[in-house]
C-alpha cells in the first residue's frame, strides 16, 4: 500500500513551503472540501483567523474560484478531487497539520451532521427525529465547528479591479433593463425548478424593460431556452463572471446552488427555492431574502438524495415534490415584488 508521502508528497512539499513563508507568524490550516457553496461558508472563519493575527493556510479541492482574491488566505493547498484516496484522509490530514499551531478541518462538517446521507442510519430517521438534530443554521454551525460563537455571520466574496471593471461594463450596457440572473440547477437532482422557463418568460413578455441571464454547467444548456431578453451563458462564461454577477444584478434565483449562496454575501435582492434545507438552516440571516418551498410532508428533508429512489417524485414531471409543489404563480409573484420596489423606488 502507498504511503502519505508517495500519494500525497506534492501537497505536503506545499504545506512545508507554506510554513517556511510563514516565517516566525504563528500559523492556521483551515481544510474544506466541497462545493461552491460550502468554500463560501468558510469565509468567515477566514476572516476570525486573520483578525487573530494567524498566517492562514486553506487545503481545497482544485476548484476553489469563490477564494480567489480572499485577503484572509496567505496560502491555498489546492488538490484534485480523489488525488488523495478516502481511505487515506485522515492521515494524510494528520501528516497535513503537523507545523500548524491551529488545525480547523471543516470538510463534511455540514454533511453528515445537518444533512443526512443516503444510505446511512439516520438517512432513515423519522422526519421529526431528523429535524430535531439538523434544523441549525449552516453558518453558526460552521462557525462553532471551527471554535467561534458568532451567530449571524454572513459569507464573502473578493473580486479583482478587472473583474469589476467588466461587470460595471455589462451593467452599464443594460441600464435600462432590470436584469434577473437565474441559476439552473445545483449540485443535486432536487435543486432544479422545473418550471422556471414558465416562469421567467412569462415575466419577460409581461415587463419589456427586462432582461434574464441563465448560467450554469455545459449539461445546463438542455434547461436553457429561447427568448429575444435572455442571455444564455451555461458553459459559456466562467463561475467568477457568474459570481460578481451576483453582486451587480437586480434579482438572483434558483435553488440551493452555489450562486444563490454567493448573493447571500451581498444586499442583491434574491429568490431561494428550498428543497433538502429549512429556512434556519440556509436563509435565516440573509438580506433582502424571499424563500418558497413546497407544501409536503417531507419538507424539510434534511437528507443527502444521491438516487431519485430515496425522494418523493412528481410522476408527471419526475421532479421532486419539494419543487414540482412550488406554484409558478408564487414565484412570478416574488419577482414581481422585487421588480415593482425597484420602479418604484426609481420613479
Amino acid at each position: 500500500m502507498q504511503t502519505i508521502n508517495e500519494v500525497a508528497g506534492r501537497l505536503l512539499r506545499e504545506k512545508d513551503k507554506a510554513l517556511k513563508k510563514s516565517g516566525s507568524r504563528k500559523t492556521a490550516l483551515l481544510i474544506r472540501y466541497g462545493a461552491i457553496g460550502d468554500l463560501i461558508m468558510i469565509t468567515p472563519v477566514l476572516r476570525k483567523l486573520k483578525k487573530e493575527g494567524y498566517f492562514v493556510v486553506v487545503n481545497t479541492h482544485k476548484d476553489s474560484a469563490p477564494l480567489t482574491c480572499n485577503p484572509n488566505i496567505d496560502v491555498n493547498i489546492r488538490q484534485k478531487v480523489n488525488e488523495v484516496p478516502n481511505e487515506m484522509l485522515n492521515d494524510y490530514w494528520e501528516e497535513l497539520g503537523k507545523g500548524f499551531d491551529k488545525v480547523i478541518n471543516l470538510s463534511e462538517s455540514i454533511e453528515g451532521a445537518l444533512l443526512k446521507p443516503e444510505g446511512s442510519i439516520k438517512f432513515s430517521w423519522p422526519k421529526e427525529i431528523r429535524h430535531e438534530e439538523c434544523n441549525k443554521n449552516y453558518m453558526d454551525y460552521t462557525m462553532q465547528k471551527a471554535g467561534y460563537e458568532d451567530k449571524g455571520m454572513l459569507p464573502e466574496l473578493y473580486f479583482s479591479k478587472a473583474e469589476h471593471k467588466w461587470a460595471e461594463n455589462f451593467m452599464a450596457k443594460h441600464r435600462d433593463k432590470f436584469v434577473v440572473l437565474i441559476s439552473l440547477s445545483g449540485s443535486a437532482f432536487h435543486k432544479v425548478y422545473p418550471f422556471m422557463e414558465n416562469v421567467i418568460t412569462e415575466f419577460l413578455d409581461t415587463y419589456t424593460d427586462t432582461l434574464a441571464i441563465t448560467v450554469g454547467a455545459d449539461v445546463d444548456r438542455m434547461l436553457e431556452w429561447e427568448h429575444p431578453r435572455t442571455i444564455s451563458w451555461s458553459g459559456k462564461i466562467k463561475l467568477r463572471k457568474a459570481l460578481i454577477l451576483t453582486q451587480y444584478v437586480n434579482l438572483v434565483i434558483g435553488t440551493e446552488t452555489g450562486l444563490i449562496n454567493a448573493a447571500s454575501c451581498f444586499d442583491t435582492p434574491k429568490i431561494v427555492m428550498l428543497s433538502h434545507s429549512s429556512e434556519e438552516n440556509l436563509t435565516k440571516y440573509w438580506k433582502n431574502c424571499e424563500y418558497l418551498h413546497g407544501d409536503v410532508s417531507c419538507y424539510p428533508c434534511h437528507q443527502l438524495h444521491y438516487t431519485k429512489k430515496s425522494c418523493k417524485l412528481n410522476s408527471a414531471t419526475e421532479s421532486p415534490l419539494c419543487m414540482t409543489m412550488i406554484h409558478p404563480v408564487s414565484v412570478l409573484a416574488r419577482i414581481e415584488q422585487f421588480y415593482k420596489k425597484l420602479r418604484r423606488n426609481a420613479a
